[in-house]
């Protein structure tokens, strides 16, 4: 019995509901095999996973390559690789990635068996019903890219566990490798091969780089021969120029090339082709290291400036000597960037020519009027300049194109008046308004929008400006208004009086005003009596070119975003939101017109009898 007692219990424990039931006896003999047949029907070990989460695993990849050349330059790289793959879905077919169709896949082999893959979204996939782990075998073949001495190979991996490549590459010569992301590499050198080991991780492509050392001896039997192209350009107090070296290399390659910088330059930049470094001494020698050597024509651009303040200065165009060359000729131009006179001294070891006869080496990356033309064989030439600064002349940043006045008049003699200036700025911070006397400002706007004016020590009343959008040579107008009233003198009990009226003085030229009056619709005006700096006309004219620059409809959205920006920004005034004041209009019009308004009083005045209570 002792036996079966833990069968009992255990009948107990897990159907307790069973044991106390009406009928049921306390106890349960069975033997242990039929105990263990229940228990495997009841389910009462958790149940095993029955599918994987991913189809497939690689485990491991390995690829071995060796460069083929061509008339020892890298042409392609074979390559074997080994991707041991398990295959974890037991139903169904699975692709898995190989390589990409960058590459050109040889074979492919499963065992001894070819097997099935195809090239879909840019990817070589084997399609298969095998299970478990298995090896693929792969053979394919990579370009070689070379460029200005330095040569590559690139192309994505498959993710794996683990990654590993060895490539070998025929030389005799020390060869640097760079392998992208490589946590370990290793070279050595192997029956005329030099060969790199590397491991990388699993997400990364494969891509190594190496390039060849120089020989020393080669470099001291280069003969090189050079041509110097400067442009030397004069303005704002500085000296600035490139210069152009052409080499020729004859016999064979160099790998560093050398010149003297003039004294009192500083140099700013060096250009060239597989330029490794560069660095100038304290001698101001300059040494180009190159990462391949170079043969037949190379080209070296130095740009450099120097200070020589403002006013009239003496100055030598500053010359770049080639150095460890058989023979050296230059040419130089000279121009002005900015309102300089130029004029060259007597040169030494050099002849002027005709600006017309310099090379495009010159002339070619300049805009501008080459003004001087010198050339000179060796290196001891010197050409002195004369530098002459004449002073800048003022010239308008800022213009009203036209401006259009409203004023109406009052029984009781009050004048409301608006003002609408077409203004088209460059550089203006704000446009200066002489109110009349006694005037009180009651709205102010600029492109659309209120702002804030302010006051000047004189008086003037400031309003910040916008700055015009600029394309194609055109500024865009935009428009500012100013609504102001004034206490005038109210007629007489005859109904008789006299209208006198002022507009603002700008600081700024105008080149179209036209007036409106406005007078009480039984307001008898003698026209015999108008006078005024501002004269009557039947109609305003508007002139087409006063009226035609303010429509550049193009830019008009640009303006408005800048004002808004601006007017966001605090640039239009800080303080409370100010209110645009529309003008009111009733009575008769008159009109007074004025073309080209420079810095003077704006007036008009006539008398009226008729507006008798």
């Amino acid at each position: 019995m002792s036996r079966l007692v833990p069968a009992v219990l255990l009948i107990a424990m897990v159907a307790p509901g069973i044991a106390a039931a009406a009928d049921v006896p306390n106890s349960v003999d069975m033997d242990l095999a039929e105990f263990l047949r229940l228990y495997e029907q009841a389910k009462i070990r958790p149940d095993k996973p029955t599918t994987s989460p991913n189809a497939y695993a690689i485990g491991s990849a390995r690829y071995s390559g060796e460069v083929l050349l061509d008339n020892g330059e890298p042409t392609s790289a074979v390559f074997t690789g080994k991707l041991h793959v398990e295959v974890l879905d037991d139903k169904n077919w699975v692709k898995i990635p190989l390589l990409p169709v960058s590459t050109a896949l040889r074979s492919a082999k499963i065992g001894a068996a070819e097997a099935s893959v195809v090239a879909e979204s840019g990817w070589y996939w084997l399609v298969t019903n095998k299970k478990g782990a298995f090896d693929i075998d792969l053979s394919f073949a990579a370009a070689v890219e070379t460029y200005v001495g330095a040569s590559g190979i690139a192309f994505e991996l498959t993710p794996s566990g683990a990654t590993e490549f060895t490539l070998a590459v025929p030389s005799s010569d020390a060869l640097d490798f760079k392998v992208a992301n490589a946590k370990v590499k290793t070279d050595r050198t192997e029956g005329g091969k030099r060969i790199v080991t590397a491991s990388i991780p699993s997400t990364s492509a494969l891509s190594i780089t190496w390039q060849r050392e120089v020989k020393t001896a080669d470099a001291q039997a280069s003969r090189v021969y050079a041509q110097v192209y400067t442009l030397v350009g004069i303005g704002d107090g500085v000296v600035q120029s490139t210069t152009t070296i052409d080499h020729t290399i004859l016999f064979a390659g160099v790998q560093s090339l050398k010149a003297k910088i003039p004294e009192g330059s500083t140099l700013l930049d060096v250009k060239g082709t597989g330029i490794r470094d560069w660095s100038l001494a304290d001698d101001k020698t300059l040494t180009v290291d190159l990462n391949y050597a170079a043969e037949g024509s190379y080209q070296l651009t130095l740009e450099m400036e120097r200070v020589i303040g403002s006013g009239d200065a003496k100055v030598d165009a500053p010359l770049v000597v080639p150095l460890g060359v058989e023979r050296s000729k230059g040419w130089v131009g000279v121009e002005a960037r900015g309102n300089l006179e130029i004029g060259g001294g007597t040169p030494k070891n050099a002849t002027p020519v005709d600006v017309r006869t310099l090379p495009a080496a010159i002339v070619g990356i300049t805009a501008n009027p080459v003004l001087l033309g010198y050339k000179y064989l060796g290196t001891d030439a010197q050409i002195p300049l004369e530098v002459q600064q004449h002073e800048n002349v003022d010239v308008l940043v800022t213009i009203i194109d036209q401006a259009r006045a409203t004023t109406m008049f009052t029984h009781d003699g009050r004048r409301l008046t608006s003002v609408q200036y077409d203004v088209r700025n460059n550089r203006t911070q704000f446009l200066k308004l002489g109110l009349p006397a006694g005037a009180e400002l009651w709205s102010a706007s600029v492109a659309g929008k209120a702002v804030q004016p302010a006051k000047g020590s004189d008086g003037r009343v400031l309003l910040p400006l916008v700055r015009s959008s600029q394309a194609g040579g055109a500024l865009a107008g935009f428009q500012v208004e100013v609504v102001y009233v004034e206490n005038g003198e109210a007629p007489s009990a005859a109904g008789t009086g006299t209208f006198r009226a002022e507009l603002p003085k700008t600081d700024v030229p105008n080149t179209y005003l036209g007036w409106t009056v406005y007078a009480p619709a039984d307001a008898k005006v003698k026209l015999k009596s108008m006078e005024g700096t501002v004269r009557d006309v039947d109609y305003l004219s508007f002139p087409l070119g006063a009226s035609n620059v303010t429509t550049i409809d193009a830019y008009a959205q640009d303006v408005q975003a800048s004002t808004g920006n601006q007017f966001a920004g605090g640039s239009l005034g800080q303080g409370a939101a100010p209110v645009q004041v529309r003008l009111p209009l009733e009575g008769y019009p008159y009109a007074f017109e004025k073309v080209l308004v420079l810095d003077e009083d704006l007036w008009v005045s006539f008398t009226y009898k008729g507006l008798k209570d």
